[in-house]
Parts: C-alpha cells; structure tokens; sequence
C-alpha cells in the first residue's frame, strides 16, 4: 500500500485478520490471512500506478485461505427510469450491505486499497468463494 494507507495498517490491520480479496472486473478470488506486522520496504515487486513504476512500500505478509479459479462475480443491479428505481440485474451486489450504491458506479467501494467490512458481509462472501472452489 502508499502513505495513505500507513494510519489504517498502524491501528486497524493485524496478524490473524482475514479478508476477501478483490480484484479489477467485479471479481471477489479469495480469502487471506495476515500474518506478522506490516513493514516498510523499498524493494521492487514490478508493481505499477497509473502505468508507471509504484513501490507500494508499505506491506503486510498473508496466506491464501481459500482460492477460486472462478470467482465471485458482482456487477450493477439497478438503473432509473424517469425516478424511480428498476432492478434489472439482480446478482451477487444485492447479497451484501456494504456496497450500498448498487447502480453502474457500485465500483466506487472498491477502488481502495483496503476497506472494513461487516462480518455478515465477510460471511457472505467467503461463503460464496468457498462454493466455488473445485
């Protein structure tokens, strides 16, 4: 992670804690562990920020708890006409409470780099990695 991100990795993430991992295209892969404490480290893992070199210099060790090939897929349920709402997609969005924008900008939740989610919420989504595992 960036500076950003330092205070949340200092007070709020620590050895033990579990999270899903997301990744780009509405797709919800795994269930990890961290393990340790975060450190700072200046070495190169050929990440990239805006298509140029980014160290992500502040880090946290994790295992994989559990991970699907096919993964969890969420993509927007809900689209206004006039004013009222229409849901014409209903998926996997509609299964959990912290997205609460579940129109074409749903996304906007997940484009950070770590977010506190309800245990309900955890639940729900590690249930349905762990369905999809083969």
């Amino acid at each position: 992670m960036d500076a950003r991100y330092y205070v949340t990795l200092d007070k709020f993430v620590k050895a033990g804690d579990q999270a899903v991992v997301y990744t780009h295209g509405g797709n919800f892969r795994a269930i990890i562990e961290f393990v340790g404490e975060y450190f700072y480290s200046e070495d190169d893992l050929g990440w990239t920020k805006n298509k140029k070199k980014f160290l992500f210099p502040y880090r946290i060790k994790f295992k994989v708890i559990h991970e699907t090939v096919e993964p969890v897929r969420i993509s927007f349920s809900t689209g206004e006409i006039g004013q009222k709402a229409q849901l014409y997609n209903p998926n996997f969005i509609d299964d959990v409470v912290f997205i609460a924008d579940k129109g074409r900008t749903w996304n906007q939740y997940l484009q950070v780099s770590i977010i506190n989610i309800t245990k309900e919420d955890f639940y729900t989504l590690s249930g349905e990695i762990k369905g999809k595992i083969q």
